[in-house]
């Protein structure tokens, strides 16, 4: 897409090599972070490019739990790492105008993996923010009874009880949920019984929409325009 350089961050990193030190720097496009009491923010996915060695340097910090900084069009620069076992992936980019692939980073961290602890957590990661979106992601990883026509609803009831945080992030829109299974029952069952959400007249498969990763990983117009208010 023309322009996409302008919405890209950086990211920075230092590694000893031997006695010396090894700074470098590399171009991100994605990222999702959050604030930890008391701590450095914790990096949740980075996406990054650069070459062979940058690339491989990169997956020896990770892998090491070692800090590094992050920063891009709104959002302010911040130390941080990933965690314990963080997962890895490398791909390569083939470009016409160079002879050597771009090679490609994405990192994610073990909380962000691993759905099957929202249960016992009460913490649930999410890539997209969008009412639709946050419940049938829900509805799916807590196995709520649900149907489509109940998103905004669960929205609303997801931010009247604080129960929804931003993230830092870059060229995305996660989320963070907080609660448990018992809670999400009790709000269905009261919203219910208040008429403020009903049952399906006729019995039959519900029709969710489903989300595709590009979708959920596609910065929105408003943000590309304030990012470079020229691109019409």
């Amino acid at each position: 897409m023309k322009n996409a350089h302008v919405r890209f961050g950086k990211t920075n990193f230092s590694k000893m090599v031997g006695k010396s030190p090894s700074n470098f720097s590399v171009c991100m496009d994605r990222f999702i972070g959050e604030r930890v009491p008391k701590e450095h923010p914790r990096a949740h996915f980075l996406s990054i490019f650069g070459g062979d060695a940058q690339i491989a340097g990169v997956n020896a910090i990770i892998s090491e739990q070692e800090f590094f900084t992050v920063e891009g069009p709104g959002l302010e620069p911040l130390l941080v790492n990933m965690g314990k076992d963080a997962q890895c992936y490398r791909a390569s980019i083939q470009l016409s105008t160079s002879k050597r692939p771009l090679r490609h980073l994405i990192a994610v961290s073990q909380e962000f993996r691993a759905e099957v602890n929202s249960e016992t957590s009460g913490r649930t990661l999410l890539a997209g923010s969008s009412p639709d979106y946050l419940w049938t992601s829900m509805a799916q990883i807590f196995g709520l009874p649900a149907v489509p026509e109940w998103a905004d609803w669960f929205y609303k009831k997801l931010d009247d009880n604080f129960a929804i945080h931003e993230l830092y992030s870059l060229g995305c829109q996660p989320a963070l949920i907080t609660g448990t299974k018992e809670e999400f029952m009790r709000w269905l069952s009261d919203g219910l019984r208040k008429g403020e959400i009903r049952l399906p007249e006729r019995n039959g498969p519900a029709v969710w929409t489903s989300t595709r990763l590009e979708h959920l990983l596609l910065p929105s117009i408003d943000a590309i325009v304030e990012v470079n208010p020229a691109v019409q």
